[in-house]
């Protein structure tokens, strides 16, 4: 078996984790995070036989997927927190009805410039001034002005 310098695995390991960006499942990653810990044990025990460095290697890998993935891959996740506040930045303002809106079937509106999709309690009319008085995601609630 190979014996592995601190430097072979850290370029190891930097290649795992380069290589996750082009595989699904977000598991590479913790490879080359394994890679990255063999190579930092290997450098202060330079002593350390290669079968034990691949079996650190091994060990580690699994320890880092079931203890780590869940909550790294979820700071990657981009899902953040739906409001409803009136802090928005779109809420109070006045939007342009571009296509009629009806409480059954959103229509669109421009805002800023901007075409959104746009929900209300009322039917509006294309062409109408609306007020926004709230957003969830995408998706602009307006009011008659």
């Amino acid at each position: 078996m190979m014996q592995m310098t601190p430097l072979l695995w850290v370029f190891l390991g930097v290649a795992l984790m380069i290589l996750e960006v082009t595989t699904p499942g977000f598991v590479l990653f913790f490879f080359g995070l394994s890679a990255l810990s063999v190579a930092l044990v290997t450098w202060l025990a330079p002593a350390l036989a290669a079968p034990w460095q691949w079996l650190l290697f091994s060990v580690l890998s699994v320890v880092y997927i079931v203890l780590l993935r869940k909550w790294i891959k979820s700071l990657f996740d981009g899902r953040q927190e739906v409001s409803e506040s009136p802090d928005e930045p779109f809420v109070g303002k006045r939007a342009l009805v571009l296509e009629a809106i009806d409480p059954a079937r959103p229509g669109r509106v421009e805002l800023s410039g901007t075409g959104w999709t746009a929900e209300s309690n009322a039917a509006i009319p294309a062409g109408a001034m609306v007020r926004v008085v709230g957003q969830k995601n995408l998706t602009l609630r307006v009011e008659p002005f």
